[in-house]
């Protein structure tokens, strides 16, 4: 499993590679699969920049095809979508979201977790991920407090 799981992690970095259209220092992969949903996003740090760009910013802002980019997330969800099913198949807890953080070195670390997401909005997920891995602090009063419930939970 360990091998199989190592070659998808490659395909994974390779693709997120392929996808940014400029030479970045930090990419961080938001992935939720399971047998109803796949969604996945990423943010990536430009090479000497503070500030990270949403992939989904990108056909925007490079002036790339909305369609060659979905092509892309959908290859990197297809790849989620193998890692989860490897998961499955070999009798492992089931996660329910991943997080893929790639160093422009090729040193890459892997969190999987496995909280329940069947009442969770994708929006108040997004919100506590961009926190929790990009340190974004939401302006929206609404939003703030879904950071606030997150860290009491947290406690």
């Amino acid at each position: 499993m360990e091998e199989k799981l190592n070659e998808k992690y490659g395909e994974i970095a390779k693709t997120l590679n392929e996808t940014i259209p400029e030479e970045w220092d930090r990419v961080l992969l938001y992935g939720e699969i399971n047998e109803d949903i796949r969604t996945a996003f990423f943010n990536y740090y430009p090479v000497g920049g503070n500030e990270s760009v949403y992939s989904h910013d990108i056909p925007n802002l490079f002036n790339i095809s909305r369609s060659q980019y979905k092509e892309s997330l959908r290859q990197i969800l297809d790849i989620l979508e193998e890692i989860w099913r490897e998961f499955k198949i070999n009798e492992e807890e089931v996660w329910t979201n991943i997080t893929f953080i790639l160093e422009s070195t090729g040193k890459f670390k892997i969190d999987y977790d496995y909280t329940d997401l069947s009442d969770a909005s994708p929006r108040k997920q997004h919100i506590i991920w961009d926190y929790k891995y990009l340190g974004i602090m939401p302006t929206d009063e609404n939003d703030k407090k879904v950071i606030e419930e997150y860290l009491r939970t947290q406690k």
